[in-house]
């Protein structure tokens, strides 16, 4: 009886085999099991053979053996963007999403075989504070070399518990050196949004990423800003390493009248055109700071404001993500984010690897928040003496000079441009 079981089975498979071989020459369509089936055995075969001849410290377990071709999988797509998640890495990802997790605060991407970039360092955090600019490269954690780590083991070594160090060896370009940096890790508390008077009439809005659901923020900020007298904003989207896509639409909306937002084309062709949305705040002068850490959503409402000719951007070239992610569950609680799309700005232009120029360039002086800087986000609210003493007590007496001395150029030419436009709109 098992015999002709077996018999019965191995003409089954025999059958499927001969019918996917007819199906994939006679079909285009190049999804699905019977498709894949030459492949999946293949993968099958591997599996079996290392399971009845690796020899190693350990039993290997099927499960860890498909995890990891998956992951090879996505590494093969030479996608920084793009990355496999196990149960655990996922529901770490989700929290830190959220907007509160441990770690140095850093948005951070890979590539197989290269050094960890980072787009952008988390304002107020653990990074930030020691001076870690966007564009870095960091080659080694903890003296050990990431190259052949993928991202997700290197996001890893970089989290921990409060209170706890971490060395960080960072190649800066410009620099063209090396240096050990070491951060203390933190409870990393995302506060997007800020914003006060810069002077009677010139309003500051700082926001520091995409988050979930960010939009009523900026929108309570703007319109308090509006209630205390602003005539003019200044918009800062520097080092804000981007986030979700509906609420760069929902916030590059409220400083667009009419015209497109963003367009978004998949694999396939089809586009997805984004129109501007919702309360319209009306038409008073408006300039955007960007710099080299502005990536993503940032990008999407700097390019809107550009193309539409809304507003003047001020500062530096972009980051240079052009790409769109959509985070897939797999099956056993895994996940996948996969790059799905890329994106357009309203003139038809995608950024991606190229950045957005200013119109109006302004470079801060290699000496800001360098390796030897000073920090220069502590809370508002502190005097600047209080600011001082803390820099100095985390960086020393030169870099608690320097912030004494430092001006944000970058901050100061957009103030200039608004009053010289408030005097003219005035005269008109």
């Amino acid at each position: 009886m098992r015999k002709l079981f077996r018999t019965k089975v191995f003409v089954l498979l025999f059958s499927i085999v001969i019918f996917a071989n007819c199906f994939s020459n006679g079909n285009e369509d190049k999804n699905g099991f019977l498709s894949n089936i030459r492949e999946l055995k293949e993968l099958s075969d591997i599996m079996d053979i290392i399971n009845e001849n690796y020899v190693g410290e350990k039993q290997v377990e099927k499960k860890e053996l498909m995890q990891g071709a998956i992951k090879g999988m996505i590494e093969s797509l030479d996608d920084p963007h793009s990355n496999y998640f196990t149960k655990t890495e996922l529901e770490s990802f989700k929290e830190d999403i959220k907007g509160t997790y441990i770690g140095v605060g850093m948005v951070v991407q890979k590539r197989p075989n290269e050094a960890l970039t980072v787009i952008s360092p988390i304002e107020d955090g653990p990074a930030f504070k020691a001076g870690v600019k966007p564009k870095d490269k960091i080659i080694a954690i903890d003296g050990e070399s990431v190259y052949k780590l993928t991202s997700e083991e290197s996001v890893k070594k970089l989290k921990g518990e409060p209170n706890t160090k971490v060395k960080v060896t960072v190649l800066r370009e410009k620099a063209k050196e090396t240096k050990d940096i070491e951060i203390t890790r933190a409870i990393v508390e995302l506060k997007y949004v800020k914003q006060r008077m810069i002077d009677k009439n010139i309003g500051y809005l700082r926001l520091t990423q995409f988050g979930e659901n960010v939009y009523p923020d900026v929108k309570k900020a703007l319109e308090e800003l509006q209630k205390s007298g602003m005539k003019g904003l200044i918009f800062d989207l520097r080092s804000n390493p981007g986030g979700a896509l509906d609420q760069s639409i929902k916030i590059a909306s409220m400083f667009l009248k009419e015209g497109k937002v963003v367009s978004v084309k998949s694999k396939d062709g089809n586009e997805q055109v984004s129109n501007r949305e919702g309360k319209y705040y009306g038409d008073f002068p408006l300039v955007v700071l960007i710099n080299g850490g502005s990536a993503s959503a940032s990008e999407i409402v700097s390019g809107a404001i550009k193309d539409n000719k809304r507003g003047i951007l001020v500062g530096e070239k972009t980051f240079g993500k052009g790409s769109v992610q959509t985070l897939i569950p797999l099956p056993d609680g895994d996940g996948m984010k996969l790059t799905i799309a890329k994106y357009y700005t309203p003139s038809g232009i995608c950024i991606h690897g190229i950045g957005i120029e200013p119109d109006v360039k302004v470079v801060e002086k290699e000496g800001y928040l360098l390796f030897d800087s000073m920090v220069t986000n502590i809370d508002e609210n502190e005097s600047k003496e209080n600011k001082k003493e803390l820099i100095k007590e985390i960086k020393g007496e030169e870099a608690a000079k320097e912030f004494e001395n430092h001006k944000d150029i970058q901050l100061d030419t957009a103030v200039g441009i608004l009053k010289g436009l408030l005097i003219n709109s005035n005269n008109k």
